[in-house]
């Protein structure tokens, strides 16, 4: 489950001088401490949905969202052992997530 810490967490990273290097450690941080893949999936897709394309910290976002997803997508590095599939996406809802 995803808590409003989660999302401070996740809006510092966002924000600071190394926003891909500081997502990509949040997300490994996040998984280590027992975040579902699916529930960081969908953390990294909030943000996602909310960035417009043409800032720098969107590829922040969405490459970690590949190493996130797995298979080819992550091209070796996947943070988890299996993939995500679009099952387990529609069986969960960004209105999951707690507003910060």
């Amino acid at each position: 489950m995803i808590s409003p810490e989660h999302i401070q967490r996740f809006e510092r990273a966002l924000n600071s001088e190394r926003p891909l290097c500081n997502l990509h450690g949040l997300a490994v941080a996040l998984r280590d401490e027992g975040v579902s893949q699916v529930d960081l999936y969908m953390l990294f897709s909030h943000f996602q949905t909310m960035a417009a394309a043409d800032d720098p910290r969107y590829d922040a976002i969405v490459d970690n969202m590949d190493l996130i997803w797995g298979g080819p997508l992550a091209k070796g590095h996947a943070l988890y052992p299996t993939i995500l599939t679009d099952e387990d996406i529609r069986q969960r809802s960004e209105n999951d997530l707690p507003q910060a």
